[in-house]
């Protein structure tokens, strides 16, 4: 079990001198200046699958090492490589993801990672290869989140550092609320995809609650951006 880092999905490929960054479309992107430093210094060819939250890397896989493509091997062997890997080179701003093997682990990382209002954590196979993707649909990976986020689209910018978030029904956009954007954040343009975290939407009206923006997603199409993500309000008997 891991943590449900509220950041982006982000693989870090480092061949010799050159070093890169793949975001979940499968587009290079640019990395921030410290990982491209600190990744420099590994004295092997990687490819890394972690979360980039800011300045900060959360690395909880391993695809290649050296001249070794180890994607297909358990993912219990590749952990371990990638501890090892991590322990032989200095980086400040890359980090091994916290990593619950036992019951009892679980249990107090569990606990601490939702008292501390956390996204949420991820249960992973031990013997299951690397699958691209969303593999947690039927695949090797459960996640379970403490609370709600979906990604929306910008559709208008309000007074007083609010924006208004829409989403697809069909082919026609509908109203999901607002939110306030942190006095730490540019003001989002018109058609920017954006990742909010809430409790629950209202059937009703389709507007979520409790809105907390946690920032622009450019690694997500607006045709993404659906109803269908939004979990509901239960309904009273």
């Amino acid at each position: 079990m891991q943590p449900k880092y509220d950041g982006r999905r982000l693989l870090i490929d480092k061949r010799g001198d050159r070093v890169q960054g793949i975001n979940r479309l499968g587009l290079t992107v640019a990395l921030p200046k410290t990982l491209e430093v600190e990744i420099g210094q590994c004295p092997l060819d990687v490819i890394l699958d972690g979360e980039a939250v800011g300045d900060d890397y959360h690395a909880f896989d391993l695809l290649l090492i050296g001249d070794d493509k180890i994607a297909a091997s358990r993912y219990a062997d590749r952990h371990l490589r990638l501890m090892n890997l991590l322990a032989s080179f200095q980086h400040r701003h890359i980090q091994m993801a916290k990593t619950a093997i036992t019951t009892e682990q679980k249990h107090e990382l569990f606990d601490a990672l939702k008292k501390s209002n956390a996204e949420g954590v991820v249960f992973k196979q031990v013997d299951a290869p690397y699958i691209a993707g969303r593999p947690a649909s039927g695949g090797p990976h459960l996640k379970y989140k403490f609370c709600e986020t979906a990604s929306f689209i910008v559709g208008s910018v309000n007074g007083k550092r609010s924006v208004s978030l829409k989403l697809l029904n069909g082919k026609a956009f509908v109203d999901a609320g607002n939110v306030t954007i942190p006095p730490n954040y540019e003001i989002l343009k018109v058609g920017s995809v954006v990742e909010v975290r809430y409790l629950y939407a209202f059937k009703e009206s389709g507007a979520i609650y409790q809105p907390v923006y946690l920032g622009v997603r450019d690694d997500i199409n607006p045709a993404e951006c659906l109803v269908s993500q939004l979990k509901y309000k239960a309904e009273s008997k």
